[in-house]
């Protein structure tokens, strides 16, 4: 998942390239004035095991990692884990969402909420599509608080072809990608977790029924 993160930051630039290449056009001043990644902050909505490695990715760029939680605590890769969302929307340069879907979730970032991103952010979602609704997507982007959405989720999937979402310019879209399970990859887990099973040991990436993730 964090591959997708950051193939979706680095494609602004590339798509740019792409519109001069078009044109046939030698162009390198607009990417003279682009930040650098070590300048930027990285808001991620969610600190768990896959938040965790996305920020220790942005931390190998030189990036100031920013984390929002229900409770502040100390989190590999992340610089600050605070409870203050309109915090993580004002401060971060990039905001991805990787929270899963739960009564506490579901529409955080609806009613006007994304505003806090003050201009031109970039929005991310590579965790459930019911966080942000349609609506509070295109209004974002609208309103100008966010420059772009790169979407892999959606509350309703597959996307039905009736969504503005597929016709916005500001949007770029994904069937539900960014994090493919590979049998090796579902194979390991399995095994590892029977041997902790088999020696009574608490298993790796356990459920929690209540919590909904």
């Amino acid at each position: 998942m964090s591959e997708f993160v950051f193939g979706a930051m680095f494609d602004e630039d590339w798509r740019r390239l792409r519109y001069y290449q078009e044109r046939e056009e030698w162009a390198p001043e607009p990417f003279k004035k682009r930040p650098r990644l070590s300048d930027l902050t990285l808001g991620i909505l969610g600190v768990g095991d896959i938040p965790s490695v996305i920020a220790q990715r942005a931390k190998a760029f030189g990036m100031r990692t920013l984390g929002f939680a229900s409770r502040v605590r100390e989190v590999p890769g992340f610089d600050d884990v605070v409870a203050d969302l309109p915090r993580v929307l004002g401060e971060a340069d990039v905001v991805v969402n990787v929270l899963p879907s739960t009564a506490e979730t579901r529409g955080l970032l609806n009613n006007g909420a994304l505003k806090a991103c003050g201009t031109g952010k970039l929005f991310i979602n590579v965790g459930r599509g019911d966080v942000v609704s349609e609506d509070a997507l295109v209004e974002a982007l609208d309103e100008g608080w966010l420059r772009g959405a790169v979407l892999d989720v959606f509350a309703t999937e597959p996307l039905p072809g009736t969504s503005a979402l597929w016709r916005h310019p500001g949007v770029r879209i994904s069937p539900h990608i960014a994090a493919v399970s590979y049998p090796s990859d579902v194979a390991q887990l399995f095994v590892a977790n029977l041997e902790l099973w088999l020696d009574g040991k608490p298993l790796r990436y356990m459920v929690d029924l209540d919590k909904g993730y």
